[in-house]
């Protein structure tokens, strides 16, 4: 009869036990990334511990290892499955013009395409490349007909399905189906531990409380506890001996910034039942498109990736809904005590309230339905940004209550930022007014004011990012850290450019080809995977 995995709480695990778990490669976090790199390694043969910091609620109380310096939390998602527990489960590829190597990348788009596929296949979404058949706009309208077709015009196809992905359902499944798998949860990964040279990763210090550590060994570890964690772990794992040295650990970061940013007031009203408009569930799947411009292949920099989605006013009530219940998650466990009785409670009612956000989210957006049609549609802004060195994550001298020293986001829209989304907006602006569409009313401020496009936290991109260089990166293609010969990252760190895509089915596909890379060493030197 064939065992299952091994789901164990390290609270109620003995030393022993603990001591004799053995591993091909050790996980740190069991979010998207780890998800997808866990089921690629186990369907290898490859015995595969996963190390959670968080149990079977949510907790993203940031506080105790980020400095807020007034600013609103940068939520984490300590809980088994990572931020998969809150996501609203769209997703969207990058493009050619993101995914590049005149833009940084170790590789063209191209390399990734067919881990797309598998990604989807994951997520239980389309194949991306299906949703050009899907028409944008199905109302009578000549005008947006028309406007849909410009050459300047680029539909950004979103699609989900119901229920979404979920890591916790998702890693339960995996044990079940396989015995060499081992997830610890309430785990907390501190730091990696390196030979002399600091050439390579023997083991992994994890907490158990705030009293107890303990050391985990492998042939290979992957960090994959996202954009923030991922380069705090590795700012606290340095070593006299140069072992993460690299200046760029932490560097590059974005967050995709966000934002109601102005509305269309239609010459004519228009029938909201698209998915232009609102999103369209379907036996095949839920859909929703937006706008963006394409790149302008004459200019010799590729222009950033921008795009906006058009909605009818219930809707856009429903997406600040979300976004509060998602706020309410990020802060709302940082007033309640370690380990108390009443941060328990906070975190079952927290744990309801982004259910209960994303209920609203997908009710409201239905009530666009009903209307006859609509004269203004609320413009919501995605943007992209251009790679910054100073958008990092950094170490301060206070510490977390495990004794590492916690981190310090900082994160801000550049002039020249501003400049290309103000560019961005006159032209869709201009491309409306040809078409006959409406006039687009911006509500943000004169470029070199304060815009409050970085209040919402998502997405924390480009921390640990890809390269051919350690001089302006910190991984190379296969995810694997420059100078360090069994250390890999996954997720959204790795983003070399962020585009306007929701990042998990690239952080999937991204995973799985590092999991791919791992398994081809493994190969190499053992001449056969088990």
């Amino acid at each position: 009869m064939k065992s299952n995995g091994k789901i164990i709480d390290a609270r109620s695990t003995s030393d022993s036990v603990l001591a004799a778990i053995k591993s091909d490669i050790i996980i740190i976090g069991s979010g998207a990334a780890a998800c997808a790199m866990a089921t690629r390694l186990l369907d290898r043969g490859l015995q595969v511990t996963m190390l959670e910091a968080g149990d079977f609620l949510v907790d993203s109380d940031s506080s105790r290892f980020y400095a807020m310096n007034r600013q609103e939390p940068f939520g984490l998602s300590l809980q088994i499955g990572g931020a998969t527990n809150l996501w609203s489960g769209r997703v969207a590829p990058l493009e050619s013009r993101d995914i590049t190597t005149l833009r940084g990348w170790p590789f063209e788009l191209s390399e990734i395409e067919p881990y797309y596929g598998q990604a989807a296949e994951l997520l239980k979404v389309r194949p991306t490349h299906s949703l050009a058949e899907i028409a944008p706009y199905e109302g009578s309208s000549p005008k947006w007909k028309e406007f849909l077709k410009d050459r300047s015009v680029s539909i950004k196809r979103f699609q989900w399905n119901r229920p979404t992905f979920n890591g916790l359902v998702h890693l339960k499944a995996l044990a079940s189906r396989y015995s060499n798998l081992t997830l610890i949860y309430n785990c907390r990964a501190l730091k990696l531990l390196s030979d002399e040279l600091g050439r390579r990763v023997h083991s992994v210090l994890a907490a158990i409380g705030t009293d107890k550590t303990v050391q985990f060994s492998a042939e290979f570890f992957a960090l994959c506890a996202g954009g923030l964690e991922n380069p705090r772990i590795m700012l606290n794992s340095r070593s006299a001996g140069g072992f993460l040295a690299n200046d760029n650990i932490g560097r590059y970061f974005s967050g995709h910034p966000k934002a109601n940013v102005g509305r269309i007031h239609l010459f004519r009203p228009v029938r909201a039942r698209s998915p232009l408009f609102c999103d369209i569930e379907t036996s095949d799947g839920a859909f929703r498109f937006g706008i963006g411009l394409t790149a302008n292949e004459t200019e010799n920099a590729i222009p950033l990736n921008h795009y906006v989605q058009l909605s009818p006013k219930f809707e856009s009530i429903g997406f600040r809904l979300l976004e509060h219940a998602q706020h309410i998650v990020g802060g709302t466990t940082r007033y309640s005590r370690e380990n108390s009785p009443a941060k328990n409670v906070v975190r079952h009612v927290v744990t309801a309230a982004s259910a209960l956000g994303q209920l609203l989210f997908n009710l409201i957006g239905k009530v666009g339905l009903l209307g006859k049609g609509g004269s203004v549609l609320v413009v919501r802004g995605f943007f992209d940004q251009e790679p910054n060195a100073e958008n990092r994550i950094e170490l301060t001298d206070e510490l977390d209550p495990y004794g590492m020293r916690k981190g310090r986001v900082k994160w801000s829209i550049t002039r020249e930022d501003q400049q290309t989304i103000e560019d961005f907006l006159s032209e869709l602006s201009s491309l409306l007014s040809k078409h006959e569409i409406g006039v687009l009313k911006s509500d943000l401020p004169p470029v070199g004011h304060p815009w409050p496009l970085t209040e919402i936290h998502s997405h924390f991109m480009g921390t640990t990012r890809m390269g051919l260089n350690p001089r302006d990166s910190v991984t190379d293609g296969d995810g694997k850290a420059h100078g360090v010969e069994n250390l890999y990252v996954g997720g959204s760190s790795l983003f070399t450019t962020y585009g306007y895509a929701n990042p998990v089915l690239t952080i999937m596909a991204l995973a799985l080809l590092t999991a791919d890379k791992i398994c081809g060493r493994l190969h190499t030197r053992t001449g056969a995977i088990h």
